[in-house]
């Protein structure tokens, strides 16, 4: 089905000034030594996704979503008013490109580079179908309306990736045409799991390109607050072929390759969890660690992916990131200062649905950490609640082999 361009506008906006530069800290993790940087601002400050640069595609560059300074407290479900803001790596010259944006603090305004880093997109002030288009240059915004809300670009630059529950596809740009390539239904029709979706209804959700774009991960869960099911899908663009590829997991991720899906299984019977990797080609599922991996958001190194990167909620790896040598299957922090050293307020109502009210407990922070690889795995950006605000932080990991 191919439906056309609703929209596109434009207008220019004054060239932004400077805004002072965060002040940066760099100091050593009390446990691990590991260098990090810290981008102090008073105010909350996200990027956009774990699997989603915040770095320029040069690297160079961050960009990020910044609350405006009357926001404190932040709930789950909330949005807030903030701006859409780029700074150089180094933390200095910040720029605000974007302002009068409502974000939320999972995603912020669910921000990404375009081709070469002389864009940004984002979610428009209109809606959830409305995409932002910032030119980094100039500042002209142009919105792009699409019949469903725009997540992720193709590698190339002329796609980008557009779903609602029961339906995902393409957008092509320079078009301005979608077809919608896969359904709710379909997924249905193909799922080995048939009986554990008869009732409470399910969705597809969490399209991912591979990172030679020829192929989307897809997920396909059930509507409850505690899922029945959550299952991989991959679609083909070749040859439009949909395959099941696993189930009982959650946040997959592409192998550097685009051979293998990385993804976290909870065994529902002794609320054991590790990282797990399937083969596309072949559907062979394979245990990567050994210990327990209390972990949200998993990733692998981009030039060495015998390393894996997570984020931690609780148990020996406390709040902060760990890594994972899959030649081992061992475990080891990454970072520890999100250690709850403040007494604040437990997560708001989402996250039992998080924690599966069992394998994790209740976590002193809203924030998630979601750590990020930059382009060659030299470092890597996560956020802390630590200071009180979500703040931006880098890792140096340059010595991974």
């Amino acid at each position: 089905m191919v439906r056309p361009l609703l929209l596109l506008a434009s207008f220019i906006l004054p060239a932004a000034a400077l805004a002072p530069a965060p002040e940066v800290i760099r100091f050593r993790d009390p446990v691990t030594g590991r260098g990090i940087t810290w981008y102090k601002s008073p105010h909350h400050e996200v990027h956009n996704y774990y699997d989603i640069s915040p770095w320029s595609p040069a690297g160079d560059r961050i960009l990020f979503f910044r609350f405006d300074a009357g926001v404190g407290d932040l709930k789950a479900l909330g949005t807030y008013p903030g701006s859409l803001w780029m700074m150089e790596a180094n933390g200095s010259r910040p720029v605000q490109l974007v302002s009068g944006l409502k974000g939320n603090y999972h995603t912020g305004v669910s921000q990404f580079w375009g081709p070469g880093g002389k864009t940004a997109y984002f979610t428009g002030r209109d809606g959830a179908r409305q995409t932002g288009v910032v030119d980094i240059e100039t500042r002209r915004i142009s919105s792009i309306v699409t019949p469903a809300p725009a997540s992720r670009m193709t590698s190339d630059g002329r796609y980008l990736s557009i779903a609602n529950p029961n339906e995902w596809g393409l957008f092509d740009i320079s078009a301005g045409k979608a077809e919608m390539l896969v359904t709710r239904e379909r997924a249905l029709a193909l799922t080995p799991h048939k009986e554990l979706v008869k009732g409470p209804g399910s969705a597809l959700q969490n399209a991912r390109f591979s990172p030679t774009s020829d192929k989307a991960l897809i997920v396909h869960r059930t509507n409850e607050d505690f899922p029945r099911l959550v299952e991989l899908f991959v679609y083909d663009f070749a040859s439009h072929q949909l395959s099941h590829l696993a189930a009982g997991l959650h946040h997959p991720g592409w192998r550097p390759d685009g051979k293998a899906i990385l993804f976290v299984h909870r065994d529902p019977h002794e609320n054991f969890q590790s990282i797990r990797e399937v083969e596309v080609r072949t559907g062979r599922v394979r245990v990567l660690s050994r210990d327990h991996v209390p972990a949200g958001h998993p990733s692998y190194h981009p030039r060495h992916p015998h390393w894996i990167l997570t984020d931690c909620y609780g148990g020996p790896m406390g709040y902060g990131l760990a890594l994972i040598d899959t030649r081992t299957g061992r475990m080891s922090q990454l970072v520890t200062i999100p250690s709850g050293s403040k007494p604040v307020p437990p997560g708001d109502e989402r996250f039992p649905f998080r924690n599966w009210g069992l394998w994790m407990p209740v976590r002193p922070y809203l924030n998630e950490p979601r750590p990020v690889w930059n382009a060659d795995g030299s470092k890597v950006l996560f956020t802390s609640q630590e200071s009180g605000r979500i703040n931006l932080y880098t890792v140096d990991t340059s010595d991974l082999e």
